[in-house]
């Protein structure tokens, strides 16, 4: 499930595509959202924010190595 057209503080850009944290992005989070289970992180190549689904104040960003990568051109 995703939703869109929400803004990224991490992009600082409007209408970007959101999806759930997996399980390993969720294990990077847990110090700050210690069982929080409505976390949504930003789809745009290069981001690395996420976010509780109606708190984005409460984001932050995940560690560079969670980072979306470009897409492969083969796909």
């Amino acid at each position: 499930m995703f939703f869109k057209n929400k803004y990224c503080p991490g992009c600082k850009k409007y209408n970007q595509v959101y999806r759930m944290l997996d399980s390993g992005e969720r294990a990077k989070a847990r110090e700050k959202h210690r069982g929080r289970t409505d976390l949504w992180r930003c789809t745009a190549q290069g981001c690395r924010w996420y976010q509780p689904v109606h708190n984005q104040g409460d984001g932050d960003l995940l560690p560079e190595e969670l980072q979306i990568s470009a897409a492969d051109p083969k796909e």
